[in-house]
């Protein structure tokens, strides 16, 4: 399965957002964005399941990760919506998350990017304020996994 390396928490925002060329993107909180924590390794370009939800890509101008399957592009801290490129991530939802993977990773109904909402504060929202959680929660692997030896549980199950 193709992966795409480099996707980090921004410390400012709670953002997720693509850390790998030497500008950082967009911050809501202002200037560029901070890597923090776990590099995550997303799969891209593979097929859509009942528990692996597609239409999530690269902002170019922000480099956050949003969700492209709405007519409105979400608020990008660039200015108007989030501009989509590159590949087209697939991510896994609502499964019990083993080792070398991280849940509450969510969709915000206000800006469109996935935040990380494991903390109290809810991190700078491009729209204003924090994110507002909505939709899946996703378990996103970081480095160091093994490639497709782990399999991932649905909650209710």
């Amino acid at each position: 399965m193709p992966n795409q390396r480099a996707w980090r928490f921004c410390n400012r925002c709670s953002t997720l957002f693509f850390d790998g060329f030497p500008t950082k993107g967009r911050c809501p909180a202002g200037s560029r964005h901070v890597a923090q924590g776990f590099n995550f390794s997303l799969p891209h370009d593979v097929a859509e399941t009942e528990r692996d939800q597609g239409a999530w890509r690269f902002c170019n101008r922000c480099n956050a990760m949003f969700f492209d399957g709405f007519p409105n592009k979400g608020v990008c801290p660039a200015g108007g919506g989030h501009a989509a490129q590159g590949f087209m991530f697939v991510l896994r939802h609502d499964v019990s998350a083993p080792s070398l993977h991280q849940n509450q990773w969510r969709f915000c109904s206000k800006c469109n990017v996935m935040f990380f909402d494991g903390f109290p504060s809810k991190g700078r929202c491009a729209a204003g304020d924090g994110h507002q959680a909505a939709g899946f929660d996703f378990a996103l692997r970081f480095v160091g996994n093994l490639e497709d030896d782990v399999e991932l549980v649905p909650v209710d199950e």
